[in-house]
C-alpha cells in the first residue's frame, strides 16, 4: 500500500486530461492493481475508503480507479463532498477527471440550506441535473413532515445559488397542492418575498418579489403598490449563458403629499436601476455598465449603494482584444464612458474625468524587439471635460467643453548587444506624444488659425567608457512640452530643457574612489548646478573618510566643502562632520555623535556648533554684540537593556546658556503576563536663546507628565498626571483600572488649577465583544463635588451623574433552546441620559431601536419573537419631540412592536409602527428566513443565538 500509493497519486498529478488534481489516499485496507481488456485498473477496498482530491473529500468502501480512461467509480455508501462545499451521498457515482463531470445512483445532496434527492443525477460544466428530484430547505427542522417541498421532473443546482425546476408539485406537509410548470429558487440573499402592510403616508401598500424563469435568463419580477402614490415595477435578472449579465431596474411612483419642485428628481418618479453585461474570451473581452439611482433609500436591499446622482444616467461600455500568442497584436479597445442628464432644470453635474464619447485605441505592446526597440499607440475619441482656464479658444467656449483628440504615442531605444570593444557603453532613448485637438485659436481678426496641439519629446543618449579604474560617461537629454491643450485633465507646461551631463569616476581599489560630475544647461548656456568633487575612502572596516565640494563653474566660485570621519570599533561608534563656505573663508557647521555599546548597556551623546558667519566680520567690541545660539542641543541617553526588559534616561540641555530643556525616564519590567511601566518626563523651565531660524523664541513652561502602569495577568492599574509649574496652568490626574483589554474600565480624573480642585469625576465602561454573539457596551460618569470657585457653575459644587448610556444587548432570561425551556427576555439598542449644562437637573433622554426582546420556543425548531421597541428624540410622526427626564413633559413614547414567527425553513414578520402609523407584514422562504428579516431591520437576536438551517449550526 505505501508503495503503490505515491504512484497512483503522481499519475492522477501528471495526467494532463485529469486537471492537474492530486488524488491522495488516507484510508484503505487493500489496494490492487489489474489490467483488463488494455485497461490499468487501482482497486482500492476500504471500510470505507478515504481520499482527498485537492480539497475534495471522498469516502466510500470501494474505489476503482481507471488510470486510462482517468475515470473514478465509487461504489457502496459513497460521500463526495467539492470545494463549494456540496455534499452529495449515493449508492454509486462515476467520476470523469478530465471534465469533472460525474453519474450517481440513488443520491443525496445537501447544497447551502437545500436538502435535494433523486434517482439518477449528472454533473456536468459545473451544473447538477438531477432527474425525478426532491428537494425541500425543511429536511433538518426536526418536523415530522416537512412544511413545504418539491417535487420535479428535473432539477437543476446552478453553480453559486440558483436552483431551476421543471415540471414541479408543491407539497404542504406532504400534500400534493399546486402544479408549476417551473420553479425559481435563491440559496442567497435573493429570496421570494411578501410583505404588506398600511403607513401614514403611503396607505395600504404591497411589496413582492417573485420568481421567474425563461429562455433568456432567471430572476425577480418586483411589484410595488401604494395606495396614495401608485404602482411601481421593476426586475432583478440574471442571464444564462457565457456572459455574466444582471439587469436591475425598479421604478416607484413620487412620494405622496409633497409638492415637489420641477428640478426635484422625484417629481416624475424614483428610477433605480443597474445594468451589467461582462463577456470574457480569450482572445477579447466586452463589458457595459449602466446605472442610476434618484433615491438613497434602500428599496429594495438588493439596490443598495447603486451609485450614480439623482436624474443622471451614466454608462461605461467598453470592448477591447486581449494579447494572446496566437492574436499577439495589435490589440484594439472601444470605450463609451459618460452620462445622460434627466433634468435641464437642475444645475449640471459636470464630472472632472473626462467624458469619452467615444475612444478607439489601437496598440502595439511590442513593436518591434531586439536591439532596437519600438512600439506605441493612437487614441482617437471625442471628449467632454472642464477647459483648461488658460487656454483662449477653451475660454471663448465656456468652463464645459466637447472636442475631439488624436494621441499619437511612440517609444522608441537603441541598446547594442555586444559593444564594439571592451569597456564601452552606448544608448538612445526616445519618446514622442503628440495630442492634435480639433479646437483652433482666433487671429486678431476674428479668423480660425491652425489647430491646437500639445506635443511631448523626450529624447536621451548615454555614451561611456570603462579602462582599468578610469570610468567616463557623457549623457545629453533634450526635454520639450510645445502647445496647449484645450482641456484641463490634459494640461502641462510648456516647458524645454537641454542638458550635457559627464562624469568621470577613478576607483583603483575597493577602499578608495574619487567622483566628479558636472552639467551644462544648454538652453541657458550656463554650468548648472554646481560641479560636484567627491573623495572617499574606507581603508579598515572601523574606519571611513568622506569629502565633498561643490564649485560654481559659471562664477568660478567654490561653494560647500563638507567632511566626514566615521570610527567605529565595537563596541563605540564616533560619527563627526564639518562643513565650510570655501569661497568666503568661513566656518558654518561642525556635528559630533558618539555612542558606546557595551551590550546590555548603551550610551550616546549628539550636539553641534554652528559658527555665527556675521560674528567674524564684526568690528564691535565683543561685549556689544548679542547673544545668539550657536549651539545645537546637547542630547544625552542611556539605557540598560536586558532580555525582556528596559530602563532608559534622556536628557537634553542648550549649552548656549546652560538651561536644561527636557529630561525623561522610561522603565518596562515584564514577567509574562505580569509587567510594569514607568514614564517621567520633565519639560524644565527653559528661554531659548534667538537664532537665525526663530528670532525671537517663547519661554517654554515648566511640566512634568508621565505614566506609571502595572498589569497583573488581566488587570491594569495605571496612573497618569501632568502637572504645570507655570502660574496659571492646570494638572490633571487619572487613576484608572481596566480588566482583560477593554472589557471592564474604571477612571477617576481630576484637575487642579490655582490651588482648586477642578473638575473631579469617576468614569466607568463595561464591554462585552464575543464574534457571532452579541456586543455590550455600559458606560457611566459621575461628578464629585467641588469646592466653590467663581469660574465655574454653582451646580459644580454637587454631586451629580453626567450621564449614563447602555448599547447593545443584555440577556436577562437565557433564550429558549428546546421547547420545555420558558421563555427568554433581553433588551437590545442603545439608551442614554445625559445631564444639561442648564443647571436644571434634568436628563435629556436618547433612545435609538432600545426594547425588550421575548423569545419562546416551540416543537419543531418553532421560535416566536416578539420586540417592542422606542426611538426618541421621535424623527416620525406629525409632531417630533425630544424627552427629558424626570419630567417627560406630557410625551407619551410611541413604540414600534414586532412579531417574527420562524419555522427554520420559513418565516413571517409583522410590525406596527405608532410612530409612524404603520403597520406591515412580511412572508419569506429558505433556510435562514427569520435572520434574513431580522437583519433587514438591524436586529440582533436575544443571546446571540443562530436560527437553525438545514443541518443545523
Amino acid at each position: 500500500m505505501v508503495f503503490f500509493a505515491p504512484a497512483l497519486a503522481q499519475e492522477t498529478e501528471a495526467a494532463p486530461a485529469s486537471g492537474g488534481k492530486r488524488l491522495k489516499i488516507l484510508e484503505a485496507e487493500r489496494l490492487e492493481l489489474r489490467n483488463e481488456a488494455g485497461e490499468e485498473l487501482v482497486i482500492l477496498v476500504g471500510n470505507p475508503v478515504k481520499m482527498d482530491r485537492d480539497g475534495e473529500s471522498i469516502e466510500a468502501p470501494r474505489v476503482i480507479f481507471n488510470r486510462t480512461k482517468k475515470r473514478l467509480l465509487l461504489l457502496g455508501g459513497v460521500r463526495y463532498q467539492d470545494k463549494q462545499g456540496q455534499l452529495i451521498e449515493a449508492e454509486e457515482l462515476e467520476l470523469f477527471t478530465d471534465d469533472e463531470s460525474f453519474e450517481a445512483l440513488e443520491v443525496k445532496i445537501e447544497s447551502g440550506e437545500f436538502f435535494l434527492s433523486g434517482p439518477i443525477c449528472q454533473r456536468a460544466a459545473g451544473q447538477i441535473l438531477l432527474q425525478e428530484g426532491y428537494l425541500t430547505p425543511c429536511q433538518r427542522c426536526e418536523q415530522e413532515v416537512a412544511d413545504y417541498a418539491f417535487q420535479a421532473r428535473e432539477v437543476v443546482l446552478y453553480p453559486g445559488d440558483r436552483i431551476i425546476a421543471r415540471g414541479v408539485w408543491v407539497l404542504l406537509r406532504g400534500e400534493r397542492t399546486l402544479y408549476l410548470p417551473v420553479l425559481l429558487l435563491f440559496l442567497n440573499e435573493r429570496r421570494p418575498k411578501l410583505e404588506f402592510g398600511q403607513s401614514e403616508s403611503d396607505g395600504v401598500f404591497v411589496s413582492a418579489d417573485l420568481p421567474y424563469v425563461s429562455d433568456f435568463g432567471i430572476g425577480f419580477t418586483l411589484l410595488r403598490y401604494f395606495e396614495r402614490r401608485g404602482w411601481g415595477f421593476g426586475f432583478d435578472h440574471y442571464g444564462v449563458g457565457a456572459a455574466q449579465e444582471r439587469y436591475q431596474f425598479l421604478y416607484l411612483p413620487p412620494p405622496a403629499g409633497l409638492v415637489l419642485p420641477d428640478s426635484d428628481p422625484r417629481k416624475d418618479g424614483i428610477f433605480k436601476y443597474r445594468l451589467s453585461y461582462k463577456l470574457e474570451e480569450p482572445a477579447w473581452r466586452l463589458e457595459g455598465q449602466v446605472v442610476r439611482d434618484d433615491s438613497p433609500q434602500a428599496e429594495p436591499r438588493f439596490l443598495q449603494g447603486a451609485g450614480g446622482q439623482p436624474d443622471y444616467t451614466t454608462f461605461l461600455l467598453e470592448g477591447a482584444t486581449r494579447q494572446t500568442p496566437a492574436n499577439p497584436e495589435p490589440l484594439y479597445r472601444l470605450t463609451l464612458d459618460g452620462y445622460i442628464d434627466h433634468n435641464p432644470l437642475a444645475l449640471p453635474n459636470e464630472r472632472t474625468t473626462p467624458k469619452r464619447l467615444p475612444e478607439a485605441e489601437v496598440t502595439f505592446p511590442r513593436g518591434l524587439e531586439g536591439e532596437f526597440r519600438l512600439n506605441g499607440r493612437v487614441l482617437l475619441g471625442y471628449y467632454e471635460a472642464p477647459s483648461n482656464p488658460l487656454n483662449r479658444s477653451a475660454r471663448r467656449l465656456g468652463p464645459y467643453i466637447g472636442a475631439g483628440r488624436l494621441w499619437v504615442e511612440h517609444r522608441s531605444s537603441y541598446r547594442p548587444a555586444t559593444p564594439p570593444w571592451p569597456g564601452f557603453s552606448f544608448s538612445v532613448e526616445n519618446t514622442f506624444i503628440g495630442r492634435y485637438y480639433s479646437t483652433q485659436n482666433l487671429d486678431p481678426q476674428g479668423n480660425p488659425t491652425e489647430f491646437e496641439r500639445l506635443i511631448r519629446w523626450d529624447t536621451r543618449a548615454s555614451l561611456g567608457q570603462t579602462l582599468g579604474a578610469f570610468s567616463v560617461n557623457l549623457s545629453v537629454s533634450r526635454n520639450a512640452v510645445e502647445g496647449e491643450t484645450p482641456f484641463q485633465f490634459d494640461f502641462e507646461r510648456p516647458q524645454r530643457t537641454s542638458r550635457l551631463e559627464g562624469s568621470f569616476r577613478f576607483n583603483p581599489d575597493p577602499i578608495f574612489s574619487f567622483t566628479a560630475r558636472a552639467s551644462r544647461d544648454l538652453e541657458r548656456r550656463i554650468f548648472d548646478p554646481p560641479a560636484e568633487f567627491a573623495l572617499t575612502s574606507r581603508p579598515f572596516p572601523w574606519l571611513s573618510l568622506t569629502a565633498s565640494a561643490s564649485r560654481d563653474i559659471e562664477l568660478g566660485r567654490w561653494g560647500l566643502l563638507r567632511t566626514s570621519l566615521g570610527l567605529a570599533p565595537t563596541p563605540f561608534s564616533l560619527n563627526l562632520t564639518y562643513e565650510r563656505q570655501l569661497e568666503l573663508g568661513l566656518d558654518r557647521l561642525l556635528s559630533l555623535s558618539a555612542a558606546y555599546n557595551p551590550q546590555p548597556f548603551n550610551f550616546s551623546l549628539r550636539t553641534g556648533y554652528r559658527f555665527w558667519e556675521v560674528q567674524e566680520k564684526e568690528t564691535r567690541p565683543r561685549e556689544q554684540i548679542p547673544l545668539i545660539a550657536r549651539y545645537d542641543p546637547l542630547e544625552l541617553a542611556a539605557s540598560y537593556n536586558p532580555p525582556g526588559n528596559t530602563t532608559s534616561l534622556t536628557h537634553s540641555r542648550d549649552l548656549n546658556n546652560g538651561q536644561a530643556i527636557r529630561t525623561e525616564l522610561n522603565v518596562f519590567l515584564q514577567d509574562p503576563p505580569d509587567s510594569f511601566r514607568l514614564r517621567q518626563s520633565l519639560t524644565h523651565l527653559y528661554t531659548p536663546l534667538p537664532s537665525l531660524t526663530n528670532p525671537n523664541p517663547l519661554p517654554t513652561p515648566g511640566l512634568l507628565d508621565g505614566l506609571a502602569q502595572l498589569t497583573l495577568s488581566l488587570h491594569t492599574f495605571v496612573f497618569t498626571h501632568s502637572i504645570g509649574f507655570s502660574p496659571g496652568s492646570e494638572s490633571r490626574f487619572r487613576l484608572g483600572y481596566q480588566y482583560s483589554a477593554d472589557l471592564w474600565q474604571a477612571d477617576l480624573l481630576w484637575n487642579y488649577r490655582e490651588g482648586l480642585l477642578r473638575n473631579p469625576r469617576l468614569a466607568l465602561r463595561a464591554a462585552v465583544r464575543e464574534p457571532d454573539i452579541f456586543i455590550n457596551e455600559v458606560s457611566a460618569e459621575f461628578h464629585f463635588p467641588e469646592s466653590e470657585n467663581p469660574l465655574t457653575l454653582e451646580d459644580d459644587t454637587q454631586a451629580f451623574l453626567r450621564f449614563l448610556r447602555f448599547n447593545g444587548e443584555l440577556e436577562i432570561f437565557p433564550a429558549p433552546l428546546r421547547p420545555e425551556d420558558p421563555p427568554g427576555l433581553s433588551l437590545q439598542g442603545l439608551v442614554g441620559l445625559e445631564r444639561l449644562t442648564d443647571n436644571s437637573g434634568r436628563f435629556r433622554v436618547t433612545l435609538r431601536e432600545f426594547g425588550p426582546t421575548f423569545s419562546f420556543m416551540g416543537t419543531e425548531k418553532t421560535r416566536l419573537f416578539y420586540r417592542i421597541v422606542w426611538n426618541a428624540p421621535e424623527s416620525g410622526g406629525v409632531n417630533p419631540k425630544q424627552l427629558f427626564l424626570p419630567n417627560l413633559e406630557g410625551t407619551i413614547l410611541r413604540p414600534r412592536f414586532e412579531w417574527i414567527v420562524d419555522r427554520c425553513c420559513w418565516a413571517f414578520r409583522a410590525s406596527l409602527d405608532a410612530l409612524k402609523q404603520e403597520l406591515k407584514f412580511s412572508f419569506a422562504l429558505g433556510g435562514d428566513a427569520a435572520e434574513f428579516l431580522f437583519n433587514q431591520n438591524n436586529i440582533v437576536l436575544p443571546g446571540g443565538i443562530k436560527l437553525p438551517v438545514p443541518g443545523g449550526r
